[in-house]
């Protein structure tokens, strides 16, 4: 006797159709058991059950399949970690770079001539400085105020009109991370030991050491065991090289990962015992394998390096690692002007002092010490929203850690580590006036409050040092600060009659608010047939009878100015931007206005 064959529709995925089918189903293979199927019956509630069962199945399946493609996936952090699966990785809160003035009163000497020079101090790099708001910036060099050219003026006079005390102004550069240190306590041996060792916030890390003086180093991942380290050059004084690049072999190395959740830092699955290799690297057996480049490790991964190591490094156990890292120490670090304005933490020395200088006059100069900002400190941006990250990955993908076209060039900017600093647009142009292959980079970056602001020349310098170690070598590379034009819009809706207007237009307010908060690309047109689109989505809208594009002019705007009939297209359907140029609407709230009839 031959089985009967149950036919299933597996195409059935939502409530509806899983009822429908289990329905037929029965009543197919099952007339004689089960023949009520009113809403009120067993039958039905059974069929509703599993229905519904059947339907969450299938949307949590649908979900994490649409998660496991960097096209389709929704959340944030999913998002993240394809993308560094496809070469973008985003690490921390970038820090924010800017110059900062250093003001100091120094006695003048006996002739009253000048500043004494006994007391003319170095301020320490490592000096740390605040905001009111409580974010605060560490001095990254050393700034000498025995320097001739400094700007020195008389600061105050006696009775008799002799000056008494000069002031002296010096300039230094600072950032926005500070360091912090953690430990933790790792016990017995553990393969691929993963550890968390701070918030996300982290934008580098500085140093990995454990109880018994081990130094663990950062690499790009687990397979790579060189490194290149700084040693100090002993004829440093003959040819005038205070440093020698060797490479390192590295047994003990970890990789960084980050998520919403914090910083983690990976280990390989390696014991003590496993440690068969030397400290300093035989150059002859490594140099047609790996290029020369300082510790900050970044290269393609090469599958034949897998052939170099069998353990992918080795495990810390039963010992207390010491973590230095820098993060911000505030989520908004992008200050205006003067607002650097409180020491927080001063190291000074006085190299000139001799026997005669008293200590108290030492610390008389040091309460003197004053600093303020005279342009706005920027650089750290607002963290990149899923669909920047998808975009970005996109790119970075096909760049094989080399900068051929204007896309690979993008994404290597966009990778810079975060430590020194970042922008939040760039694009690149080929100079059309050019014969020797000059690339025009355009950059943008954020101030305080979320607007667009022309990029400071540490991180401009920055840039062009990180894309040199990548680029063509017959590449030029040129940097330039991209215009803003600001514009608005006023627009003209129609609204149902039986809804109130005033409400309406408040929904279309929050509606474009939300839709343009998103920064555009630099050369990127504004279209306005989109402001047409997301009006008329929203409920109790009719129609949208008109949409006036406006250059926004004045002192709280930019100052580059292009006649708005120039912009528009032939057809008046969107805004052409010069490539040079980003359109920006710098108040939402009331830069858009809109009116009822």
């Amino acid at each position: 006797m031959s089985k009967k064959k149950v036919l299933v529709n597996y195409t059935s995925r939502d409530f509806n159709s899983i009822k429908q089918d289990l329905r037929e189903h029965a009543r197919r293979y099952f007339p004689d058991t089960f023949k009520d199927f009113s809403e009120n019956s067993f039958g039905s509630y059974i069929t509703d059950t599993v229905s519904y069962v059947g339907d969450m199945m299938s949307f949590y399946l649908d979900y994490q399949v649409n998660e496991s493609f960097l096209e389709t996936a929704v959340e944030y952090n999913n998002v993240r970690k394809l993308a560094r699966n496809a070469g973008y990785k985003y690490y921390g809160r970038p820090a924010a770079f800017g110059v900062a003035s250093f003001y100091v009163l120094i006695p003048a000497n006996t002739s009253g001539q000048g500043p004494r020079l006994d007391l003319l101090p170095v301020l320490k790099q490592g000096s740390e400085f605040s905001t009111s708001g409580g974010t605060t910036f560490v001095l990254t060099e050393d700034v000498d105020f025995s320097k001739p050219d400094l700007e020195t003026v008389a600061a105050r006079t006696s009775t008799a009109g002799n000056t008494t005390e000069y002031a002296i102004r010096a300039h230094g550069q600072v950032k926005s991370t500070v360091l912090y240190r953690n430990q933790l306590t790792v016990g017995n041996f553990q393969k691929l030991l993963r550890l968390r060792i701070g918030p996300s916030t982290i934008s580098e890390i500085k140093s990995v050491r454990d109880s018994e003086g081990n130094e663990y180093y950062q690499v790009e991942n687990l397979s790579q065991d060189v490194v290149y380290v700084d040693t100090t050059n002993p004829s440093a004084r003959q040819d005038g090289v205070r440093q020698i690049i060797k490479p390192k072999i590295v047994p003990r190395r970890f990789v960084m990962e980050q998520d919403d959740t914090g910083t983690y830092i990976q280990f390989g699955y390696g014991s003590e015992e496993s440690i068969t290799t030397t400290d300093i690297a035989d150059p002859a057996q490594i140099a047609l394998k790996m290029t020369g480049k300082p510790y900050e490790t970044d290269y393609a991964f090469d599958p034949s390096r897998l052939l170099d190591t069998n353990t992918l490094g080795v495990s810390p156990s039963n010992t207390t690692l010491t973590v230095l890292y820098y993060r911000n120490s505030s989520d908004t670090v992008n200050v205006s002007v003067g607002s650097l304005n409180t020491t927080s933490l001063v190291s000074m020395e006085f190299p000139r002092a001799t026997s005669n200088t008293s200590q108290s006059s030492q610390n008389s100069v040091r309460g003197t010490l004053e600093v303020s900002n005279d342009e706005p400190i920027i650089g750290n941006t607002s963290l990149p929203s899923s669909e920047e990250v998808r975009h970005r990955s996109y790119a970075a993908r096909f760049t094989q850690m080399r900068s051929v076209t204007r896309h690979d060039y993008e994404a290597s900017i966009y990778m810079m580590p975060p430590k020194y600093g970042s922008v939040k647009r760039a694009t690149v142009y080929n100079d059309p006036s050019s014969t020797n292959r000059r690339l025009s980079i355009y950059v943008i970056s954020e101030d305080a409050s979320g607007n667009l602001v022309a990029s400071n020349s540490t991180i401009k310098e920055n840039i062009k040092v990180w894309l040199n170690k990548n680029k063509m070598l017959n590449d030029n590379i040129d940097i330039y600060d991209a215009h803003v034009l600001n514009i608005g819009f006023d627009y003209e809706i129609i609204v149902d009659p039986s809804m109130d207007k005033i409400d309406v237009l408040n929904r279309v307010q929050r509606r474009l608010r939300s839709e343009l908060s998103q920064k555009m690309y630099i050369g990127e047109p504004f279209y306005i047939t989109n402001i047409f689109n997301i009006v008329n989505k929203v409920d109790g809208v009719v129609d949208t009878t008109k949409v006036v594009p406006v250059l926004k002019v004045g002192s709280n705007y930019s100052s580059v100015s292009i006649p708005i009939e120039e912009m528009k297209s032939m057809d008046g359907t969107y805004l052409k931007t010069p490539k040079n140029c980003i359109i920006e609407i710098k108040n939402l709230n009331t830069d858009i206005r809109g009116s009822a009839v």
